[in-house]
């Protein structure tokens, strides 16, 4: 005689079946007016007896969400009495400004009252080691990731048992699904993104009487520009922060930098690629300021020197372009300068579900939201970040505060996007080479020299 069921699983499939409806009806999956499926349906969904069923109605009833019709159903009457739902939301603090986040979730919760956001901002040091462990600790319901952060989760775990698979957002560009998906599966949402590009003073250029920057140039016509635009104690031609995870690698992949490997798996760094790549990085700045590859602590520096007016040409995103908002002066975009090919970095962030969650379904809906065409329309009349919805981002009309003359850049670009996947590193590999080329940066160390130290870190 086959073992009868435990009453313990009875009472997991009975809080289950709570748990979905009364998700459904909180996140409006449900809305009052709607009937529940039948007993009968809900038997054999949550394979149930007819009393648990009914006894799962009851609680239901009790709360003041539903309300039975006689000889008709059970029908949905709302959230009832003081349900609320708590969504723990990690998120990057720069999607405050490149976003106009805190604005969106507000919106959120006036649609969704009884969703109550907990935002929580978060850093890379969650996803350094172990990010599911990370995530599950802090109790993440929903996160922004990024395709960088995403690399570093690949590295440290399986995805597919760290976070919950998406339904792809129609119109969304196809490109931006790319980095986040495995075995067919999308794991996160793109939500915004940026390619990255030269950033520069109109008004530098006019008066020292130089053309603009267009898609012709090279890194020489960039450092020719940037000597002539220097002004020594007062201003440097060209600048960015050179050791950023989104800066440096762009001379590998214009170079065509592709990394083979041994029989063990071990990268083979010894090609010519990647000398001529690395060469060119360091001699980039030479005849300008001396220290300006000190002058940063990170990308939006930067921004900080060009908006005070003492960088001419900076290498940027559309994200960091928020800072220039306020900007007091005329300036605008050009594709990124290119060495063997015209090749940029694509930056997206995303949004994805903790695969431990329990409010998936809240999650899902703040999702739902935030690439919903209200919510990316937003995004691109108040911010200059791009959506990740095709016809959001093209929308076209009347403009709220004044844009670089080439916003549009990014669509003419389209081809030159790449990943740092694309050179067959990972992300934990090309963070060990920016930390050893410091030194060769600064001009304490020889190519061979951490070439050496490479072969023995990696």
């Amino acid at each position: 005689m086959a073992d009868k069921p435990k009453r313990t699983t009875f009472r997991t499939r009975l809080e289950e079946m709570i748990a979905i409806l009364r998700n459904d009806i909180l996140t409006g999956k449900l809305q009052p007016g709607d009937f529940l499926p039948s007993e009968l349906t809900l038997t054999e969904q949550f394979q149930l007896s007819k009393n648990s069923v009914r006894k799962g109605l009851e609680e239901l009833l009790d709360q003041e969400m539903i309300e039975k019709v006689p000889r008709v159903g059970t029908r949905v009457v709302g959230s009832g009495l003081n349900a609320k739902l708590t969504l723990k939301f990690g998120y990057y603090p720069t999607l405050i400004l490149e976003a106009n986040l805190l604005q969106l979730i507000d919106d959120f919760q006036l649609s969704f009252p009884h969703i109550v956001v907990q935002m929580v901002p978060i850093s890379d040091s969650v996803f350094s080691s172990n990010p599911k462990e990370a995530l599950d600790r802090d109790a993440f319901d929903l996160i922004t990731l990024n395709n960088h952060h995403y690399g570093l989760c690949k590295d440290n775990e399986a995805i597919m048992d760290m976070l919950e698979p998406l339904r792809p957002k129609e119109n969304t560009y196809p490109f931006l699904f790319r980095p986040f998906t495995e075995a067919n599966n999308l794991y996160v949402q793109p939500f915004t993104f940026s390619p990255i590009v030269l950033c520069y003073n109109k008004e530098h250029f006019k008066e020292a009487k130089l053309l603009e920057p267009d898609s012709s140039w090279n890194w020489h016509d960039v450092q020719q520009a940037a000597l002539t635009l220097t002004k020594k104690r007062d201003r440097i031609g060209l600048f960015f922060h050179l050791q950023s995870i989104n800066r440096w690698p762009l001379f590998l992949l214009q170079n065509k930098v592709v990394f083979e490997r041994d029989a063990q798996g071990k990268l083979i760094l010894d090609n010519e690629n990647f000398r001529e790549s690395m060469k060119m990085s360091l001699q980039l700045f030479e005849g300008m300021n001396a220290g300006s590859l000190y002058m940063s602590e990170n990308d939006s520096d930067s921004e900080m020197y060009f908006s005070q007016q003492k960088a001419s040409m900076i290498v940027t995103s559309y994200y960091s372009l928020n800072h220039l908002l306020k900007a007091d002066f005329d300036y605008d975009i050009a594709p990124l300068p290119y060495s063997q090919e015209a090749r940029t970095q694509l930056i997206i962030i995303g949004l994805a579900i903790n695969k431990s969650s329990k409010q998936k379904e809240a999650a899902q809906a703040l999702i739902d939201y935030l690439v919903s065409e209200e919510t990316q329309l937003h995004i691109r009349k108040n911010s200059l970040s791009i959506p990740s919805i095709k016809t959001m981002a093209e929308w076209t009309g009347e403009e709220s505060f004044a844009r670089p003359s080439r916003f549009m850049l990014y669509r003419d670009i389209i081809p030159t996007f790449r990943f740092y996947s694309d050179m067959n590193v990972t992300f934990h590999e090309l963070e060990t080479m920016r930390r050893i080329f410091k030194l060769y940066w600064a001009r304490l160390d020889n190519f061979e020299t951490v070439l050496r130290r490479l072969e023995e870190a990696l």
